[in-house]
C-alpha cells in the first residue's frame, strides 16, 4: 500500500511530495543563478513518476503537498509567484480532478494563499484521512497538533532527513525516508523534493 517514489510517497492512490522551496534559487545574493532551473529538475523528477504511474496503472486520486511549496518567509518574490503557478499548473495537467490537490501549511508559507487562490487550491494546518481503516495524519512536521494524536499513522516533511555514508576516500550524501514508530503510530517523515537542499 506504501511505496517511495523518486523522493515522494505514494499510499494507495494518493501522492505525497514534501518541501519544494520553490524560490530558493533565489536566495543566492538576490537573483536566481539559473532561472527556472529548481522549477526544471522539480517537474522533470515529477514526469518519471507519473510515467511509472501511468506504465503501473495507478490513478492518482489526490496530491497532497507537506508545506514549504515556496522558500521566502516574509513576502512572494517574482520567481515564487510565476514558478509556483507554472508548478500547479502542472500538477493539475497530471492528475484526473483538479480539485484534489491540497497543500498543507509549513512554516515557509506564511505568505502563499494569495498564489493559492489564483488556482482555488485549498491551504490546512494538517489533514486527516482514513485510508483501508486506518487514521491517516498529514502535516509539516515543524509542529504537532492534538487533532493528530489520535492518528494510526503520521505522515510529515519539514525535517528534510539524509544520511551521510562515508569511508577513508570519500564521504557521500543522500536523501532519504524515515520510516518508524512513535508512541504507537507509524511515522514516515519524506525528503526534501528539491534537489537544491540534500537535507540534515
Amino acid at each position: 500500500m506504501v511505496r517511495y517514489l523518486n523522493d515522494c510517497l505514494l499510499i494507495k492512490n494518493i501522492l505525497i511530495i514534501g518541501d519544494l522551496h520553490i524560490g530558493y534559487d533565489e536566495q543566492f545574493h538576490g537573483k536566481a543563478i539559473f532561472p527556472g532551473s529548481q522549477l526544471e529538475e522539480i517537474i522533470k523528477k515529477l514526469k518519471d513518476v507519473f510515467k511509472y504511474l501511468k506504465k503501473d496503472k495507478v490513478k492518482i486520486t489526490k496530491i497532497i503537498l507537506l508545506g514549504d511549496v515556496k522558500h521566502d518567509f516574509g513576502r512572494i518574490t517574482d520567481i515564487e509567484w510565476r514558478e509556483t503557478l507554472q508548478f500547479f499548473d502542472f500538477l493539475r495537467d497530471n492528475i484526473e480532478d483538479k480539485s484534489r490537490v491540497i497543500v498543507i501549511k509549513g512554516n515557509h508559507d506564511n505568505i502563499l494563499k494569495p498564489i493559492l487562490k489564483k488556482r482555488d487550491i485549498k491551504l490546512v494546518n494538517y489533514l486527516k484521512i482514513k485510508i483501508d481503516g486506518k487514521r491517516w495524519c498529514f502535516l509539516h512536521g515543524n509542529r504537532m497538533f492534538e487533532q493528530c494524536l489520535d492518528s494510526d499513522c503520521l505522515v510529515f516533511g519539514h525535517l528534510h532527513p539524509a544520511i551521510t555514508l562515508s569511508d577513508k576516500y570519500k564521504t557521500e550524501k543522500y536523501k532519504c525516508f524515515l520510516n518508524g514508530n512513535w508512541e504507537n503510530k507509524i511515522i514516515f517523515v519524506l525528503p526534501s523534493f528539491t534537489n537544491i537542499s540534500y537535507g540534515y
